[in-house]
């Protein structure tokens, strides 16, 4: 029962303690946490059928003093009242809110003459117990028992309290956010102040942060949170000089000293953030006691742009931070993300469960962004297989750039391959530049999420895409490969080496590769482009020399991912591939047919098997997955322009008579040969192929009547292709649009050229499941300025936690391609 009737309501929330909008409300920020934590556990257990188990371990009988009321219901008290309470009342009510929020209890009580022996063996019962996931010690324990002994005998995978030395010493990389090496928990009290400031919109990166206290539990985690949220942290202890100037100096003041009402109203910055997570009991004239903060709020607030109030601020939240860690400590049990905390920092929404589904062979990738306020404009440059005949466009997107941060500085643009001395020297500058755009905060890592892309071009306004990331030991591409990631023309060899020595020294991928899925009825990307409005927006910008502009949102929701996985899972059915493509029963789905980019992503995959030999763990290694963008063939942005043939040197009467005679002995004939037609004038029939055939002075349509083979292209490449090695004189030239086919055969009257009509997009796959690869320049995804350009990055090496890169030896490097004019 409360302790000094309606008085004892004393919430400095009210009356003349500040005004309202400066209070951080810890009491109902702590019950939309603990409903969250509510329902991800029966979420978990309707799901996977596992109930979070928290085992409470309490030795003797302590009065505590007082204790908020603050749990009573998940909505929190409409006041804060303060209770005498012992030990075991303390930990009746940690029991009584875990079991609210789904959760199941077991709480052993033990006499303060308990052995050490006796509490270790319960412990290690419990970690044995695959029902329990989260053990909890109340402290303090009787002088004779070993704290730290005892503690630590809690392994990291159920250290609610996050005191092991795993998960404490984790913490201090990064704050834990190093992919890799993030700890199973985090300290609650630490977490609970960088759960306040986050939800209550308070800004941290650039901002003076001072620590008032240096404890292992409260003072030190938090100083290296705060480092990891780009904050600059003075950590202020009991023989620290000037206590008063490195206040006055804070943005943001964290106060964990222990003193009641240390600090004054006049050592507080105008419009600091203070954060008081003091609970201190002092003398009261009328109630004899009261609990107050190491902060004097009747002051704080007067200064302060934010404050927590004592009591109503810290307490609660740091018991729904212990709840939720018991909660995550189940879900890792069974492999599944944690809530509310991710790889990258704290995550207000439900992030998906599972992020990699090694059935399609698909991976939510954790991405790197370039940081706020770099100019992306400069950051985004095009393929670095684009405009290979053009050094011209090169320079000029260099002189654009300059020094300043772009992907110009991680690529190698094919223009300037030359020696191997030279190659080198510029492989060796973008590693570095990658380890110093590391080093310099240059890209953040963002929360685990796909990517929808919106892209315009400068002939099309809008083609979606959606940034995924595919698994390398699901691709392959050997000659009569069947797996589900398969290219669709064949891959050379030769083209490989000069990337492999590339992307092997490098410490981060960014992709150019376009990844095709065959989804007419649009289930997969097109519902999430209609509901943009639910994501997060990353970028929208325009692109460099007038090639169109790029938007990018954020789909990491737990709901949104499941319904693409879903989706993708249903393009990937035996039974639909076999219907729509008239598929046999021994070959293999395909699921992901590589559109643009298919040698770079077959240097990945020889990459990752150099890897896989050398010892790379499959499971962990960041390597296996290959960031892809993916778009659907039936998207109204994505066209297939052909790719026509010149062919030169050849006597042209002669060649088409040899075209002739080829089809017919194939018995894919008669050739029907209709002069002076073109592809427009002469309708497409069922069953038959259309070539236009022109020359000085002649033109025509070709007419094959049972071909076997899907493609137009397919039919002449098995003419041309043995025609040209029979000629060795004769030569062939792809060429997009029909400006340049007007020209050369006005002028010469040996050059004979083949045009081809627009490939039907339902024919891509059925191609490749019907003949394997495509021929060779079958289509294209458009012109230069038209393909995907660099912008997101993805690690492909494990996180350095003390060590990265010789370069720092010498300091800054320079820019890779400052020796190419």
């Amino acid at each position: 029962m409360a302790r000094g009737g309606n008085d004892r309501s004393r919430s400095p929330r009210q009356g003349a303690n500040g005004p309202s909008g400066k209070i951080i409300d810890g009491r109902h920020i702590a019950a939309d946490l603990c409903k969250d934590v509510k329902a991800a556990s029966l979420d978990l257990q309707r799901k996977y059928g596992i109930v979070p188990g928290l085992a409470i371990i309490e030795v003797g009988n302590h009065n505590y003093g007082q204790l908020l009321d603050c749990f009573s219901t998940l909505d929190g008290p409409s006041k804060v009242e303060e209770h005498t309470v012992n030990h075991s009342n303390y930990a009746d009510l940690k029991a009584k809110m875990a079991e609210r929020c789904g959760m199941r209890v077991q709480l052993q009580r033990f006499s303060e003459s308990v052995t050490q022996a006796r509490l270790l063996g319960t412990i290690a019962s419990l970690m044995a117990d695959t029902d329990i996931h989260g053990i909890l010690v109340e402290l303090p324990l009787p002088p004779h028992l070993d704290e730290t002994v005892i503690l630590q005998a809690i392994g990291p995978a159920k250290d609610v309290d996050g005191f092991s030395f795993a998960n404490l010493g984790r913490l201090l990389a990064s704050g834990g956010y190093m992919h890799g090496m993030e700890p199973k928990t985090r300290p609650t009290v630490p977490m609970g102040i960088m759960e306040l400031l986050l939800r209550s919109n308070v800004a941290l990166q650039g901002k003076h942060a001072v620590v008032l206290g240096r404890s292992n539990t409260v003072g030190s985690p938090v100083a290296a949170l705060l480092t990891a949220h780009d904050c600059t942290v003075t950590v202020c202890h009991s023989q620290t000089a000037d206590l008063q100037d490195h206040v006055r100096r804070a943005d943001i003041l964290v106060a964990c000293a222990g003193r009641p009402q240390l600090v004054r109203g006049s050592w507080i910055k105008p419009g600091a953030v203070v954060i008081d997570v003091g609970m201190n009991c002092v003398p009261d004239a009328s109630a004899g006691h009261r609990i107050v903060g190491d902060v004097c709020f009747e002051e704080a607030s007067k200064v302060a742009s934010k404050i927590t109030p004592v009591p109503g601020g810290m307490g609660h939240i740091s018991f729904a931070i212990l709840l939720r860690n018991v909660l995550n400590l189940a879900r890792q049990s069974e492999s599944l993300t944690k809530i509310g905390i991710g790889p990258s920092g704290h995550e207000m929404f439900r992030c998906a469960d599972q992020l990699v589904f090694p059935d399609i062979g698909l991976k939510v990738p954790r991405i790197l962004l370039p940081r706020k306020g770099t100019d992306l404009t400069k950051w985004c440059v095009v393929a670095c297989d684009q405009y290979t005949s053009q050094p011209q466009y090169w320079k000029s997107v260099k002189e654009l750039v300059k020094d300043e941060p772009s992907t110009l500085h991680l690529i190698f643009p094919e223009v300037y391959l030359g020696d191997q001395k030279t190659n080198q020297a510029i492989i060796r500058g973008i590693k570095d530049k990658m380890y110093e755009y590391d080093r310099d905060r240059i890209l953040e890592p963002q929360h685990p999420g796909f990517v929808l892309i919106d892209r315009k071009t400068p002939l099309v306004g809008s083609r979606k895409g959606l940034l995924v990331a595919l698994d390398l030991d699901l691709y392959s591409f050997e000659k009569g490969s069947q797996s589900l990631i398969r290219p669709t023309e064949k891959t050379i060899p030769d083209r490989l080496p000069p990337r492999i020595a590339i992307r092997e020294q490098a410490a981060l991928e960014l992709p150019h590769i376009l990844v095709l899925i065959d989804d007419p009825d649009q289930t997969v990307i097109e519902p999430l482009a209609a509901q943009t409005e639910k994501f997060e927006k990353l970028y929208d910008f325009e692109l460099m020399k007038d090639s169109g502009h790029l938007k990018g949102w954020h789909v990491a929701a737990s709901d949104a991912v499941d319904n693409i996985v879903k989706s993708l899972r249903a393009l990937a059915s035996p039974q639909r591939f076999r219907e729509r493509y008239g598929a046999k029963d021994d070959q293999g789905v395909i699921l992901f047919p590589v559109g643009d980019g298919n040698h770079s992503l077959a240097t990945a995959k020889q990459c990752w098997e150099d890897l896989k030999c050398k010892g790379a763990d499959p499971e962990s290694h960041p390597a296996r997955h290959a960031l892809v963008e993916l778009i659907n063939i039936h998207d109204p942005g994505m066209t297939f322009e052909p790719i026509h043939r010149l062919v030169f040197n050849v006597d042209v009467n002669k060649a088409l008579e040899d075209f002739q005679k080829m089809v017919e002995g194939s018995g894919w004939g008669p050739v029907q040969v209709i002069e002076g037609a073109t592809l427009e004038s002469v309708p497409p029939q069922v069953g038959s192929h259309r070539v236009e055939f022109r020359c000085k002075g002649r033109k025509g349509v070709l007419v094959v009547e049972h071909p076997t083979l899907v493609l137009e292209v397919a039919t002449l490449s098995a003419w041309l292709d043995p025609y040209l090695a029979a000629n060795p004189a004769a030569s062939v030239d792809y060429v997009h649009g029909e400006e340049v086919i007007s020209e050369q055969t006005s002028q010469d009257a040996t050059t004979l050229a083949f045009l081809l009509p627009i490939m039907d997009k339902n024919d891509l796959v059925r191609t490749v499941v019907k003949e394997g690869v495509l021929p060779r320049k079958t289509f294209s995804m458009g012109a230069a300025d038209e393909k995907r350009f660099y912008f997101e990055c993805q690690r492909i090496v494990p996180e350095f936690a003390f060590y990265k890169s010789d370069f720092f030896r010498r300091g800054s490097v320079s820019v890779p391609l400052s020796a190419k004019s």
